[in-house]
């Protein structure tokens, strides 16, 4: 039996938590589906630190205090799987940045681009369109 691995990006963490963001009900539902599958779940210190600024910013500071408490406990129980960024996948995906013409692409995709390739990640639960420009499937379908 094949193991599902789930990147979680900024976007998919910022639309579980604003309850008036259009991707609300779609990344609850897809949330929901990947807990329930024991699904791997992965992610990385630069997107929880990006949803957390912007939680904090449209929702209030108790609001990402609490999402913050609720990430340190799921990688506590390794429900969730945090990478740091280290300096080889930083250069990396540098290097892959500055090779993109596309300016829609950020440094952020570019790792994310390279975490999924190390651990061989099948999907990126994200509603950033411009991260279907790196091929990995990006759920859910919105």
């Amino acid at each position: 039996m094949r193991v599902i691995k789930v990147f979680i990006d900024s976007t998919a963490w910022y639309s579980l938590v604003q309850s008036d963001h259009d991707h609300h009900e779609a990344a609850k539902e897809y949330f929901q589906q990947i807990l329930d599958s024991r699904t791997s779940l992965y992610t990385n210190i630069t997107e929880i630190s990006s949803a957390i600024s912007k939680i904090k910013k449209d929702c209030g500071l108790n609001v990402a205090t609490e999402f913050s408490k609720l990430i340190d406990q799921s990688i506590l129980s390794t429900n969730l799987n945090l990478s740091w960024l280290t300096r080889r996948l930083h250069r990396v995906a540098l290097k892959q940045f500055f090779s993109i013409k596309d300016p829609q692409i950020e440094i952020r995709h570019c790792l994310i681009f390279e975490e999924i390739k190390k651990k061989k990640i099948n999907i990126i639960f994200s509603f950033d369109d411009a991260l279907k420009s790196f091929g990995i499937p990006l759920m859910p379908q919105a």
